[in-house]
């Protein structure tokens, strides 16, 4: 009799224990909410596609919320709406949600004329559990499309969702500090100091030299020197306080400084194994939490694979929030748009495996989400490669280096629109083709090519190609050895028929082994930035690299 009573109260117990856990708020979604996004109608004179896609990766990935709400494929949703006759209404709407079993269904249309956008967008309850969230905004000019759009992620996530998304505040610009004096020697100044010198600029006193602008005077400064070898260089809020942090990378170790008074202070050091080989370094913020991550493309010699890993802060140290990816790792940013992580992978007999895919954080990992331009050239990689409203027509085309470091310009379906005679970049960064870096054994050398960046500096409403230019001692006497010993910045523009010359910066010496366009010193103003290699890490010779910026605010007017 008793052991009966223990067992009834015991089933009692279990009964409670388990009502409990489905009553709790955790329990209601143990169900992922299934969730459809159809791409937005766009209504407008131009070939608008990268604009609709941005809207749908965007959307995806604020979407998105590990075991709460899953996307559905865009392959998938691309198929229902298929057999859907336009314009999509509610009631078409849940014909695609019952053919998804999706629970909710978005959709939406922007319409341009002229500079006015408008901009609608309806988020449909299959079940009926709750009504249509509609949205309606009215705008001058592109720029309010994406911060528009953004908000309406946040209302949805809040009024559908029940889930609290922060928004980013932008940061309150302090006055600029006092630079030390200029006729101090950078030597002498405390490590990773700031000051203005012109001893390393040839021709003049100015940096720059205007091509169809008139004169301007921007400052140039240059830190102190590093006691390594610089191989990559991002910049970026890391820690989500508002200020711009310098992230620099060399064969195994992380730097990040933060300029405070015009110094470089250091932060963190992180590094990683002696096996291991870092090519690259960016920086965005992705997941948009406030913080951006840091993206380093890393090589395993020893495996000969591909080891990529993301870093970021968790309000105390920076973590790694993904690990051993095969993927190479390239953040691009886009006008209107703004940044986009891009990858692209090894393969198993080739260094690139065709495609280069837009990648997403989906709650737990950075999935790709579809290949960013469709019918590239194989020998386009993620390096060396941007997108954006380049030709100022309203569309977007793929800029590019080809193996021979020559610009080419290419449509989003791969036709090839331009290509330059002269070349360009010049990169000393390079993978081998064994994995095995032997001095000497340049033949198996592949150099992966520069960043380009497509931006509008001077706010004139039409973009500019800003790319690097290093000159190189060797020419082309040898094949695969590179050696650079000078190097300066030009600004290209489209003039209806091709890429020609803005301005360029005058020579330093040196090698630009990579750069970043941003406000590295936190002053409210853009600088072009610049690691420069002066000495190599060979033969028992220490290396030695430094960081110079150019002071942009007079090509903008300011």
């Amino acid at each position: 009799m008793k052991i009966l009573f223990n067992k009834i109260i015991g089933l009692a117990l279990l009964t409670l224990a388990l009502t409990a856990i489905i009553m709790s708020p955790d329990f209601a979604f143990a169900k992922q909410s299934r969730i459809a996004i159809v791409p937005f109608t766009m209504n407008a004179e131009k070939d608008l596609t990268y604009l609709q896609e941005g809207i749908l990766s965007m959307l995806s990935s604020r979407l998105s919320w590990e075991n709460k709400v899953s996307v559905i494929t865009r392959q998938e949703t691309a198929t229902a709406v298929k057999s859907i006759a336009a314009p999509l209404n509610e009631a078409k709407a849940r014909e695609i949600g019952s053919m998804l079993k999706a629970d909710y269904v978005l959709f939406g249309s922007i319409t341009i004329f002229g500079n006015s956008v408008s901009m609608d967008g309806t988020i449909v309850d299959i079940s009926d559990a709750k009504p249509p969230l509609s949205f309606y905004n009215q705008s001058q000019g592109m720029e309010e499309v994406i911060p528009r759009i953004n908000l309406f992620a946040e209302e949805i996530n809040e009024k559908v969702f029940g889930r609290q998304t922060a928004t980013r505040q932008l940061p309150q610009q302090s006055a600029p500090a006092q630079r030390p004096s200029q006729y101090m020697h950078p030597e002498r100044l405390l490590p990773g100091e700031f000051v203005e010198s012109e001893e390393d600029v040839e021709g003049g006193k100015s940096p720059f030299v205007m091509s169809r602008r008139g004169d301007a005077g921007p400052g140039f400064w240059k830190s102190k020197d590093f006691r390594m070898q610089i191989k990559g260089l991002a910049l970026g809020d890391v820690d989500g306080d508002g200020k711009t942090e310098t992230i620099m990378i060399e064969n195994q170790k992380v730097h990040i400084y933060r300029s405070e008074n015009d110094r470089f202070t250091k932060i963190k050091e992180i590094a990683g194994e002696k096996y291991y080989k870092y090519l690259a370094v960016d920086v965005a913020d992705i997941n948009k939490d406030g913080k951006a991550e840091i993206f380093v493309t890393c090589l395993d010699k020893n495996s000969k694979s591909l080891k990529s890993f993301v870093l970021e802060f968790n309000g105390s140290d920076f973590k790694t929030v993904a690990d051993n990816e095969n993927w190479y790792f390239r953040v691009i940013s886009r006008p209107v748009l703004g940044p986009m992580l891009v990858g692209q992978k090894l393969g198993v007999s080739d260094l690139f495996m065709p495609g280069i895919y837009e990648l997403a954080w989906t709650g737990s990992s950075y999935k790709p989400q579809g290949k960013v331009a469709m019918g590239l050239p194989e020998n386009i990689t993620v390096f060396g490669f941007t997108m954006g409203d380049l030709l100022n027509n309203k569309g977007e085309v793929v800029a590019a280096f080809d193996e021979k470091e020559r610009l080419r310009i290419y449509s989003t379906g791969g036709a090839q629109e331009w290509k330059s005679e002269e070349k360009f970049g010049g990169s000393e960064n390079y993978i081998d083709i064994n994995f095995q870096d032997k001095e000497g054994d340049y033949e198996n050398r592949v150099y992966l090519p520069h960043r380009l960046y497509i931006v509008d500096l001077n706010k004139d409403g039409k973009t500019e190609l800003i790319t690097v230019k290093n000159k190189s001692i060797s020419g082309s006497l040898f094949r695969r050895f590179r050696h650079y010993s000078g190097a300066w910045f030009e600004s290209l523009s489209w003039d209806g028929l091709g890429l020609s010359k803005n301005w360029h910066t005058r020579e330093v010496s040196g090698y630009i082994c990579d750069y970043a366009i941003g406000d590295i010193n936190n002053d409210g103003k853009l600088e072009l930035v610049a690691a420069i290699v002066s000495k190599r890490d060979v033969l028992g010779q220490k290396a030695k690299s430094s960081v110079i910026t150019y002071d942009l605010a007079p090509l903008m007017g300011e």
